[in-house]
């Protein structure tokens, strides 16, 4: 499962464009992990982000398929189009997936991952 991190305030990147998205992430299972994280980044972002009061936190899931971590597949693909959008990953995500380029993208549509990341543009 993988859950995008939004706060209630959008933030300029380097491309120029705003986005509310903080953090993407991934966990194996269990909605429990997501709600750890949020605690965790929730922390951080009240701490360095001046005027957040309210992260959101969004699941995107996928279908599953046989011997792929679709999840993590997922989680890589859309960090590959956010750093193409806006040139850099988001406020608090520190490595990349092990998708670089969004050519490289094989499992899902870049059209579809540019909709669900411009959800939270501004």
């Amino acid at each position: 499962m993988v859950y995008v991190l939004a706060a209630d305030k959008s933030f300029r990147y380097r491309s120029g464009r705003r986005s509310r998205i903080v953090y993407i992430g991934t966990t194996g299972g269990g909605a429990q992990r997501p709600a750890t994280s949020a605690a965790d980044k929730a922390s951080q972002a009240f701490a360095e982000l001046h005027g957040v009061r309210r992260l959101h936190v969004h699941i995107a899931t996928c279908p599953g398929r046989r011997r792929v971590r679709t999840w993590e597949e997922l989680e890589s693909a859309l960090l590959a189009v956010f750093k193409e959008m806006h040139f850099e990953l988001p406020r608090f995500n520190k490595k990349r997936g092990s998708v670089k380029y969004t050519e490289n993208i094989k499992l899902f549509r870049t059209r579809t991952l540019k909709k669900l990341i411009l959800q939270f543009a501004v």
